[in-house]
């Protein structure tokens, strides 16, 4: 699942069932395999926080050897493995403050 807070700030959460690491690896971290360790919560998931800049930017999660989607993805790009990566869409700050106002939520403090 990804979750957009605003100002750049993303929560990915891995959702399956896994008893091993599971890490977040995509074209922002230069796809390295070990980079974003991604936490276990109380829930069963596994939760990671990222600050990104505007665009689109494809990611996958690992765990041990197995490579998994995300099933809530923006969007899906065709891979040079004849797989699909997941695609996460970062707006501009100012669409998602837009958008909350008109929503009357509440825009994320900046860390």
């Amino acid at each position: 699942m990804i979750e957009i807070l605003g100002a750049g700030w993303v929560r990915f959460a891995f959702e399956e069932a896994v008893d091993m690491p599971v890490f977040l690896v995509g074209d922002f971290n230069g796809w390295d395999e070990g980079s974003h360790r991604m936490e276990p919560q109380a829930d069963g998931t596994y939760q990671t926080l990222l600050k990104l800049n505007p665009g689109e930017f494809e990611f996958k999660y690992k765990c041990g050897c197995t490579w998994f989607n995300d099933r809530a993805a923006h969007k899906y790009y065709r891979n040079c493995w004849g797989s699909e990566n997941s695609i996460v869409v970062v707006p501009h700050y100012e669409e998602v403050a837009d958008s909350n106002r008109k929503a009357g939520t509440a825009t994320p403090p900046t860390a």
